[in-house]
């Protein structure tokens, strides 16, 4: 096997991995944002409970009691775990897409060799031909 196809091959493989090992991290990092939601739900249950039922309510309507990462990531200066889980949010937004992108540059990056040297011999055979050899 030539030095170009063994590129192609290691290549594609470099960029399996670099996909399989991205989504892993992602898969981590959004279980990370699941367990923060759940602390945040229940210290904002917990809250609840020792402050009574009118300061619930009321927290509710003023929008300070929440635990959508969503929303968290999308503004900033939370304190305590609503901060944490904020944070951890933007983070899972911020790698979403480079697993994929970066899997496939890599495997791009390692064809062209292969490209380069197989057009080279598709060149020299055409040239062969029109010169009669």
């Amino acid at each position: 096997m030539d030095k170009p196809a063994k590129i192609l091959i290691g290549g594609i493989f470099a960029g399996a991995l670099v996909y399989g090992l991205g989504e892993m991290n992602t898969f981590w990092l959004e279980r990370k944002v699941q367990e923060l939601q759940r602390a945040c739900v229940a210290a904002t249950e917990a809250e609840a409970k020792k402050q009574g039922t009118l300061s619930t309510l009321t927290s509710i309507f003023l929008g300070k009691a929440t635990c959508d990462p969503v929303e968290l990531a999308r503004s900033d200066g939370y304190p305590g775990i609503q901060g944490q889980l904020a944070a951890a949010e933007r983070d899972v937004l911020r790698w979403a897409n480079w697993p994929q992108i970066s899997g496939i540059a890599i495997s791009l990056m390692c064809c062209f060799p292969w490209l380069w040297y197989f057009f080279l011999r598709r060149i020299r055979e055409l040239r062969e031909a029109i010169l009669g050899k």
